[in-house]
């Protein structure tokens, strides 16, 4: 069994530590606020101060965090894990954050003999919870390899990328497929709602065929009913599209339908519904059409 640190116990990251501790690692935990990191100790995990304290108490630490900045904080800043690191610590970066700021992250801790991944993650917090997560790495391949055992606690398809940012650009092509399908759904609810047909039949119809989809067998019938309970919140959506939007202009790659996304998306947030799933994406819509996807009665 390893020692392990995990540090950011959000939606995502306190059932993805909670696997941890089902497998039977040692763990220790670090949160910004402190309800979650009560709730971890009274599972088995210890508390810590401080990034710093957690690299000094771990073997592997697991990062998962909202954004560049405050991974490149808790690494790199005042009492950061950088000042605890020690020869072959592995840090893994589980975030979806900018593949150029991971590069720079690994090149600083490899300075220091520090091992580090980036990767991140696709499936929502029941994947989370249920350890099936797809998990996309770049970085050493020799640090990919030592971390498995800890990966393959919350992940089912693991997945080594290559190089140090091949996980976050992985990501990243995974962000303009679910951002587009997204809207294809929602469009096809619309469209559907209002020519008079039941969507749930025509979700039931469509996902038989060709036009069948993770979003749309998982999501459709939350667009429906209006359940905007968040798997994945449209806030943390919008930012991804915004990495997207600035890594499709350094590359100079046109992305013009993901962009169509992230406008829709920033509309969204606000409208006061950034904390709510992305599937809420449909009230946008709704409101440019003044039609309402309902159910059949």
């Amino acid at each position: 069994m390893s020692r392990v640190g995990f540090i950011g116990l959000g939606l995502m990251g306190k059932p993805m530590s909670k696997r941890i501790l089902q497998h039977g690692h040692e763990l220790v935990v670090y949160n910004r606020s402190r309800a979650p990191i009560e709730e971890l100790v009274m599972l088995g995990a210890k508390a810590a101060e401080s990034p710093k304290e957690v690299a000094e108490r771990s073997d592997f630490i697991i990062l998962m965090l909202p954004d560049s900045p405050d991974v490149e904080k808790i690494v790199l800043g005042p009492n950061g894990i950088i000042e605890g690191v020690r020869k072959g610590i592995i840090v893994i970066d589980m975030s979806t954050i900018s593949p150029f700021q991971e590069i720079k992250i690994a090149e600083i801790l490899r300075q220091k003999e520090a091992y580090y991944l980036d990767a991140p993650v696709s499936g929502s917090t029941p994947a989370a919870e249920a350890g099936t997560l797809t998990i996309m790495v770049g970085g050493p391949r020799e640090a990919f390899e030592k971390s498995l055992p800890i990966l393959q606690c919350m992940g089912k398809n693991i997945h080594y990328m290559g190089n140090s940012g091949a996980g976050q650009f992985t990501k990243l092509c995974n962000q303009i497929a679910v951002s587009l399908n997204l809207l294809g759904v929602c469009e096809a609810l619309l469209l559907a709602s209002k020519a008079g047909l039941d969507p749930l039949k025509v979700i039931e119809v469509v996902g038989s065929g060709a036009g069948a989809s993770w979003q749309l067998t998982n999501l459709g019938p939350k667009i429906v009913i209006k359940d905007f309970t968040p798997g994945f919140k449209a806030e943390h959506l919008k930012k991804d599209l915004r990495i997207l939007s600035e890594v499709s202009e350094q590359l100079g790659v046109p992305l013009f339908g993901t962009m169509t996304v992230y406008q829709l998306v920033k509309s969204l947030v606000e409208n006061g519904l950034g904390k709510c799933g992305t599937q809420s994406l449909i009230t946008i819509l709704e409101q440019l059409s003044k039609h309402r996807v309902t159910a059949h009665s």
